[in-house]
């Protein structure tokens, strides 16, 4: 059962993704599909390196609104996401699987004696009004979660459980790529795939280079 205390909607809010330039929908980045269309997979590849690196800081500065110890990691956050229909943010027009992607990263905090009450989520409620972000707070099930639009490209959620496991994600809205498979697999073949089982606010594996060698 959703028991709605207050809903931001996922789609619809005014974030990059989505905006027009002329007849041609730009992405959170600013790019027309038709600009992303002039990058060599090089060029992608140093763009989503960047992209990393910007969620890893949104993903720093909301955990520290919480706690500076060490969290634990649930996945690598490397990888990118085919888009299309399961991106955060308003809808790109014409975006599917293929031709756009988006980052997401998330950790998982155990406080001691936490019990998932619905006050868990009032730091970073307050975080979110600090930074004038719209954001909201919804009930769903037994479990609370506060969610937030920072406006320029990025979604930071939060959620407490009465197990105590409480998760903090960041979701960028969509990006262009002119293939996402070929970024995907170019990314992965550089990549060690090895991340921390935990880590403190700011500690992640860095961005693989263009450079490195080809996993075997």
């Amino acid at each position: 059962m959703l028991s709605v205390v207050t809903v931001l909607a996922v789609a619809g809010c005014a974030s990059g993704a989505g905006a027009v330039l002329g007849d041609e929908p730009q992405d959170t980045a600013g790019l027309t599909q038709a600009e992303a269309a002039g990058l060599s997979l090089e060029e992608e590849f140093g763009l989503a390196s960047e992209r990393y690196v910007e969620m890893q800081g949104v993903l720093e500065e909301a955990q520290l609104q919480i706690s500076n110890g060490a969290w634990f990691w649930n996945g690598g956050d490397v990888l990118p996401v085919a888009a299309g229909a399961d991106a955060f943010g308003e809808p790109l027009p014409g975006a599917d699987d293929d031709n756009s992607y988006f980052f997401t990263a998330g950790r998982i905090l155990e406080p001691e004696g936490a019990e998932g009450a619905r006050s868990d989520l009032d730091p970073m409620i307050e975080y979110f009004d600090q930074k004038g972000w719209e954001s909201g707070s919804r009930e769903i099930g037994r479990n609370f979660e506060a969610r937030a639009d920072s406006g320029d490209g990025w979604w930071v959620t939060y959620t407490v459980r009465p197990n105590g496991q409480y998760s903090l994600a960041v979701y960028s809205e969509p990006f262009w790529t002119n293939d996402s498979g070929a970024l995907f697999s170019a990314i992965a073949d550089r990549d060690p795939a090895d991340f921390p089982e935990e880590s403190v606010p700011g500690e992640y594996p860095p961005f693989p280079s263009w450079s490195d060698p080809v996993q075997p």
